[in-house]
């Protein structure tokens, strides 16, 4: 849902999402324009499932950091996303930032949810692959699928998307090296 149709800097996002009339809202920055996410209880249990497996790889694998659905990464000057899931490495990133990553994330999971327009979703894996992300993943709750989004200069719009249906497994390619998790394990029974 769009706040504000005027586009704005990450400066000026800043201010307007410190204000203390925002303090319990979740904002993102989207090409300029403030959106706000709307909590919901099964993408948010999606997200804490993800958040496990990826936790318990760096446990045994500690080369970056996991972030959940308060986490904010400043893309660019135009853009700052909460993705439901991120992962970043601590070589990308090897200080803990008091507040925001001031660097797009390694890799990006957003769960849809009810109110989530798929397409505005799908733009989103775009844009973060655009601004430097190198994976997204894009969880489908319904038919309990992940859309694996990669940057491709030969595909037409600089996406490659691989759908990964229930029953099959997951890896984090180069981003989380030996890392796999199978699909069925991210939806609650």
């Amino acid at each position: 849902m769009a706040v504000q149709e005027k586009r704005y800097t990450v400066a000026e996002f800043e201010a307007i999402a410190g204000a203390p009339e925002n303090a319990n809202r979740l904002l993102e920055l989207i090409e300029g324009e403030i959106v706000e996410k709307m909590p919901s209880f099964t993408p948010s249990e999606i997200a804490a499932r993800i958040i496990y497996f990826f936790t318990a790889y760096l446990l045994q694998n500690p080369i970056g950091r996991v972030t959940g659905a308060d986490g904010s990464y400043i893309m660019d000057e135009a853009n700052e996303f909460i993705p439901d899931v991120a992962y970043i490495s601590k070589e990308r990133m090897p200080e803990r930032p008091s507040r925001k990553a001031p660097i797009p994330p390694d890799l990006a999971v957003e769960v849809v949810s009810p109110t989530d327009s798929i397409r505005d979703v799908q733009r989103k894996a775009h844009k973060y692959l655009r601004l430097g992300t190198q994976m997204v993943w894009i969880v489908y709750p319904g038919d309990k699928s992940v859309d694996v989004c990669l940057p491709d200069p030969d595909m037409p719009d600089g996406m490659r998307v691989r759908a990964v249906p229930a029953g099959a497994v997951l890896d984090g390619g180069d981003v989380l090296p030996g890392f796999t998790l199978a699909v069925n394990d991210i939806f609650p029974a």
